[in-house]
């Protein structure tokens, strides 16, 4: 038998508590379409056992383009899940609304409107330029959102 090390080589019971818990952030965020990037990283504190870091990715049907929707890290993905079904429950009580209009190179003659939550400006842009080739896009105007 081979020796891995992956996720398919948790307890069944594991791994269908993730799936749920992955089931219940899908159900919280309704009609988003949303993938799961998951990557192991350096550990500051403890070098030989690194953390596992979560990307909840959005992709917006109209553009298809894909935004930052939350990061978290820990040590389990039931962990990171927990964290972000936390984070789901309260970010539009705890951060800023925002509106960018934007352009893509490739398409220059159509201006997109896509909108974000963050603690600032900074953390708005870091969501909308996630791992984006920066000089592609063009930001035309960022607007703060009044509170509803």
């Amino acid at each position: 038998m081979e020796n891995r090390h992956n996720a398919i080589q948790q307890p069944t019971e594991v791994l269908i508590k993730e799936l749920e818990l992955e089931e219940a952030i899908r159900r919280q965020l309704e009609d988003a379409r949303i993938y799961f990037d998951y990557s192991l990283i350096q550990n500051p504190e403890d070098a030989k056992n690194p953390l596992i870091k979560l990307d909840l990715i959005t992709i917006n049907p109209q553009h298809n383009q894909k935004f930052l929707f939350h990061s978290v890290r820990g040590h389990s993905k039931i962990d990171l899940l927990e964290q972000m079904i936390d984070y789901i429950k309260n970010y539009k009580k705890n951060l800023e609304s925002y509106e960018i209009e934007w352009m893509d190179a490739q398409l220059p003659d159509k201006v997109q409107v896509s909108w974000f939550r963050g603690n600032d400006i900074f953390d708005v842009l870091n969501k909308f330029y996630y791992d984006k080739e920066k000089s592609r896009f063009r930001i035309l105007k960022i607007k703060l959102m009044p509170e509803a």
